[in-house]
């Protein structure tokens, strides 16, 4: 359930930048770091965009539900 809007676009927009420098242009170790710090920026920004939401799909899981 969306309990807030948070604009992520722009932090995805400005973490390709780095990507597509690593696929395209950039060779050799450097565009594996670069990539990897991609990699990682994206995981941030599916955190930013996900952080605070209530989570009730009642899928159980590790934590045993969410308790409705």
């Amino acid at each position: 359930m969306r309990t807030h809007s948070r604009r992520v676009w722009p932090l995805l927009a400005a973490d390709a930048v780095p990507a597509i420098l690593a696929v395209f242009v950039l060779d050799g170790a450097i565009a594996g770091v670069l990539a990897f710090v991609a990699l990682l920026g994206l995981i941030g920004c599916a955190i930013y965009g996900l952080a605070g939401e209530k989570v009730q799909d009642g899928a159980g899981g590790i934590a045993g539900g969410t308790g409705y």
